[in-house]
């Protein structure tokens, strides 16, 4: 098993515990924390093996070139599929974290030279629009191409160092989603915290009082990476106040090292820079907590504080949010908040594609960016748009949490693991 591959099981685990996306694997975390690791990648390899075959012999490109036109859709019950031709506009909203290598966020990585191949692809193959526009069209349709619009949560630091001159350079109106106090004190997100304090434990075990006593295996880096998810899924059930008490017990028992936490957030000098180069901005909260563990009033602040101080430190209007994590039960019920303070949309990380009837404020984005390889990129594109995603969206995103759980499990046995995250 090539370097590339170990440990890409536990970086989508982590990724999945820090912001809830649906699937596609990526490439390995930094080497210390994950070279260690030899369990096989819980997709099959022979169907990489085979995605690859159909991309180099164009099998890929003639699904690309049917999915502009025809869609697959399932006969009543689901049992069959019938082709059709497309009827109504499709839109796909990619979700990216990081662009870059190395460090903190742990749980993501990509490359810039296979960023910029996939925005190469995705320029030379599909209408990509700014997430103002896919809006406006939903409501007003011109096109039935399949369409897409690039978004970016969090606000990390290689949007602009190694992004940026890539969207430049292909024309790429895209949207980030910043958690407004990481910008503000220039501090990576609790989560992001638990992953690196994980990593650089002292010893083979580590306590912690989540609604009682825990044990967390350290004996390898894929089990410290394995309890790193476990925690972070325990805290992402718990109030704000709770999980600031746990993340505060844990950082009283591990010294996290503040190098490793330095120059990791966009600047709102770089931001700024950004906006004007044609960039937009939206809001992802203060604190990313999760929607549905806030009351109405935290709920509230943590909407329109960030669309607030968003709003003060670009000078233009923020119409757009994406929710923390972002699975269906997470959410919680926003819309009238989001709605009376302005916002146009709001974006989940439920998987499929978006048509008319999408509710604005539920949209569905994909994240299939941090994948092996171009052709698993393309391939998972092509599918999206083929399989008549904004219908079976709901099947889809549910089959997928079912997946990504399945995997895990798989993993975790592999490499004598407890339970489940």
């Amino acid at each position: 098993m090539s370097g590339e591959r170990q440990g890409s099981a536990f970086v989508r685990a982590g990724r999945n515990a820090a912001h809830g996306h649906a699937e596609g694997p990526d490439p390995r975390i930094e080497p210390s924390f994950a070279e260690a690791s030899t369990v096989r990648h819980s997709r099959p390899r022979w169907r990489e093996f085979a995605i690859e075959v159909l991309y180099r012999a164009g099998a890929v490109r003639l699904m690309e070139r049917m999915a502009r036109s025809l869609e697959l859709k399932s006969t009543r019950g689901g049992k069959w599929q019938q082709i059709r031709r497309v009827s109504a506009p499709r839109f796909g909203i990619l979700c990216y974290h990081r662009v870059g290598t190395g460090g903190v966020p742990l749980y993501s990585q990509l490359p810039a030279k296979t960023f910029e191949a996939q925005i190469r692809y995705l320029r030379e193959n599909y209408r990509i629009i700014s997430l103002d526009q896919l809006i406006a069209e939903m409501t007003n349709p011109v096109s039935l191409a399949p369409t897409v619009a690039v978004t970016f949560d969090d606000g990390y630091r290689g949007l602009f160092t190694e992004a940026y001159p890539i969207l430049q350079a292909y024309g790429i109106p895209a949207t980030i989603f910043l958690t407004i106090q990481s910008i503000e004190t220039g501090q990576v997100a609790w989560y992001d915290r638990i992953f690196l304090a994980l990593k650089v434990a002292i010893g083979t075990e580590l306590v912690l009082d989540l609604e009682g006593p825990r044990r967390f295996s350290l004996v390898s880096p894929s089990l410290r990476m394995q309890s790193a998810v476990e925690i972070i899924s325990s805290l992402r059930l718990l109030s704000p106040s709770r999980r600031r008490e746990c993340c505060a017990d844990l950082e009283s028992k591990v010294h996290l090292p503040q190098v490793e936490l330095q120059d990791r957030m966009l600047t709102w000098d770089q931001i700024r820079a950004m906006h004007l180069g044609g960039v937009s901005f939206g809001a992802h909260t203060m604190s990313h907590p999760v929607a549905s563990r806030l009351s109405e009033d935290e709920l509230t602040w943590e909407i329109l504080e960030s669309k607030r101080i968003l709003e003060l430190r670009l000078n233009s209007p923020v119409r757009h949010f994406a929710f923390p994590f972002g699975k269906r039960e997470e959410c919680g019920n926003a819309a009238a908040i989001l709605a009376k303070g302005g916002f146009h949309s709001a974006s989940t990380t439920e998987w499929g594609l978006n048509s008319q009837g999408t509710d604005p404020f539920r949209l569905r984005r994909v994240q299939i960016g941090e994948m092996g390889t171009q052709a698993m990129f393309a391939f998972q594109l092509s599918q999206l748009f083929l399989r008549d995603g904004a219908d079976e969206s709901e099947e889809e995103s549910n089959s997928s949490h079912k997946r990504k759980r399945a995997s895990f499990r798989h993993v975790a046995r592999s490499d004598g693991g407890r339970r489940d995250a």
